[in-house]
């Protein structure tokens, strides 16, 4: 495009500007704000005035000439700005002034970056791993402090959650709004001066220093919370439910339990209700208070299963004889089962205090019968020695032999009772050391059988066994498990009726295996099987036999003691013991061993 000397130029400032343009529009007036003097007093003289600067941009006849990097016709053919140029159809010249003081201090920014640029991605990496290991720093620092364990909560931690949160956020929007206030004049306004954009910058730096200061502190309250575990807590939503509940607790307190749950399920019907109608006709915001709703409901029956099951494991652990359980935490539980739970821990403790003191008086019991013996058993001892001694003497008086005779008789048997306590004593409470191996159940029957033999057939009792074909083997003490056969037949000889059968049968069944002693007893047996279990008990009322009464009590103890089983049945006149035992087979014991 060609112009005249004399076509209108119009010289729009005298100021040097850190860019200078040169727009000439349709009506083929320009626009300068370049100065006027005699070397720019034409069209032709001003863009050669911009085309000798170091940085500049034209267009002209639809054509771009540049010698700026990146502002090349490819490089901004589809940028909006070009895009409207090239729409109005304007000639522009344009560049940089590179005396302005402006244009120094903006090149300045700009070599300062892209001098930086090319580490930008390392420094990105680097920026963001210090940043990480900062805030996992603060977030595991946040409501410590210096010698004092647990989570420190200061004063504002103390305030309601959603006062603290509508605190922050409006300040939170009065900020922002005057921030982007201040971003939007300097976008807006672009004729004002440096100074002016200078202050906007610095009211936006100082808000977005004041933004993240409250930012912080709101986040910093919240962390705290949630780490003391009273997020929930210091809410007034927590206190207003917490108000609600205790309230309806007081008025629920007469009501019975099936009271209690059809208040609650009619409130939650009710409450259900109004939300599913809000969700249908309001919108999806409902949905979340549905859910909400489903969702406490949900711990609550949780919490009510994990309660009781608590309770049940308690009233177990009772049952099981477990005196050092743990007592139930009455605070954690409401109305009926924390009645519960008190009654259980005065039950609780009132057990443990009888099981201890019922242990202390059986251990007691146990040394005074331990130590009466060994005192009994000194001079007990002098006087089987001294008529031992006074037998063996050349006596002619018979009245005198006789009287020897007794003595030894007596001090025998009392020896033989004193055995017998000390070891029914030991037996009961356990004070027994067992030596367990695998026993021939076979085998001790006929050992058993042979010691008694000769005193069955004093008293014309005929044993009748019936055995197995195979081995049958046990877990248990040969020793002690001879002392509970032996103890049985000595009973039977004693008090088996004269000239009768005595069946002894071994039976295995699955994996037990029973031996059963049966006899029809002399005397009528008027006395249970409880009362037979007992010391010092025995089945004549007269007491006419010898006997401590002790033996059937030894035989139960120690037979419990090695894991077996000891059960006695009375039918009229048969007497019938029972001995059942876990059967171990030979290849297996021998590899358990």
């Amino acid at each position: 495009m060609t112009y005249e000397a004399e076509e209108s130029i119009e010289y729009e400032s005298t100021t040097r500007r850190a860019y200078e343009y040169l727009i000439i529009d349709n009506a083929g007036i320009a626009h300068t704000n370049i100065a006027k003097t005699v070397h720019t007093d034409t069209i032709e003289e001003l863009k050669d005035y911009i085309k000798a600067k170091k940085y500049f941009w034209n267009y002209d006849n639809n054509q771009v000439d540049t010698n700026v990097e990146k502002m090349k016709f490819e490089d901004i053919a589809y940028s909006g700005y070009f895009g409207k140029i090239e729409k109005i159809g304007y000639t522009v010249y344009s560049c940089a002034n590179e005396e302005s003081t402006e244009f120094y201090k903006y090149n300045l920014v700009y070599k300062l970056v892209s001098n930086t640029y090319e580490y930008a991605s390392v420094n990105i990496a680097i920026g963001s791993f210090l940043l990480l290991a900062m805030f996992i720093y603060i977030i595991t620092s946040i409501g410590h402090k210096k010698e004092e364990a647990g989570i420190y909560l200061n004063s504002l931690d103390n305030i309601p959650l959603e006062i603290v949160g509508t605190i922050s956020s409006l300040l939170l929007v009065i900020e922002g709004m005057f921030l982007f206030m201040g971003i939007d004049i300097g976008l807006k306004y672009t004729s004002i001066s440096s100074r002016m954009i200078d202050t906007i910058i610095s009211l936006c730096f100082v808000l977005g220093i004041i933004i993240y200061i409250t930012l912080a502190i709101t986040g910093v309250t919240i962390i705290r919370r949630i780490k003391a575990k009273v997020f929930w807590k210091n809410t007034l939503i927590y206190k207003f439910a917490k108000w609600v509940k205790r309230s309806t607790g007081d008025m629920l307190t007469d009501i019975n339990t099936t009271g209690k749950l059809v208040v609650i399920f009619g409130a939650f019907y009710i409450i259900q209700l109004v939300l599913t109608i809000k969700f249908i006709t309001d919108g999806a915001i409902y949905l979340f208070w549905l859910i909400a709703v489903w969702g406490v409901t949900l711990k609550m029956l949780l919490d009510r299963m994990n309660k009781t099951k608590k309770i049940r494991e308690k009233i177990k652990n009772m049952y099981d004889g477990n005196k050092d359980s743990v007592a139930l935490n009455e605070e954690e539980y409401r109305g009926e089962l924390k009645e519960v739970a008190h009654w259980l821990n005065d039950i609780s403790g009132g057990l443990t205090n009888a099981i201890e003191e019922a242990m202390k008086s059986e251990r007691l019991k146990t040394e005074l019968i331990t130590n009466v013996s060994h005192d009994i058993k000194t001079p007990l001892t002098s006087i089987i020695n001294y008529v031992d001694l006074m037998k063996q003497e050349n006596i002619e008086n018979e009245k005198v032999k006789e009287y020897l005779e007794i003595l030894d008789n007596k001090s025998q048997r009392l020896k033989k009772l004193t055995e017998d306590l000390v070891e029914a004593s030991k037996a009961s409470s356990g004070n027994i050391k067992l030596n367990i191996e695998k026993l021939n159940v076979k085998e001790l029957i006929k050992q058993v059988r042979g010691e008694f033999e000769d005193k069955f057939e004093q008293k014309g009792l005929e044993i009748i066994e019936n055995l197995p074909d195979t081995e049958v083997y046990i877990e248990a003490d040969s020793r002690y498990m001879f002392r509970v056969m032996e103890n049985m037949y000595v009973n039977i000889s004693k008090y088996a009726l004269e000239n009768s059968r005595v069946y002894v049968d071994v039976k295995k069944e699955n994996d037990i295996v029973k031996i059963e002693l049966k006899n029809i007893s002399r005397d009528k047996l008027n006395i249970s099987v409880d009362e037979l279990m007992q010391r010092f008990v025995r089945g004549d009322s007269a007491r006419t036999t010898e006997g401590s009464g002790l033996g059937i009590s030894i035989a139960n103890s120690l037979t419990k003691l090695q894991k077996g089983k000891f059960d006695i049945y009375l039918d009229g006149d048969l007497f019938k013991v029972v001995i059942e035992f876990k059967v171990i087979g030979g290849d297996v014991y021998e590899k358990n061993r």
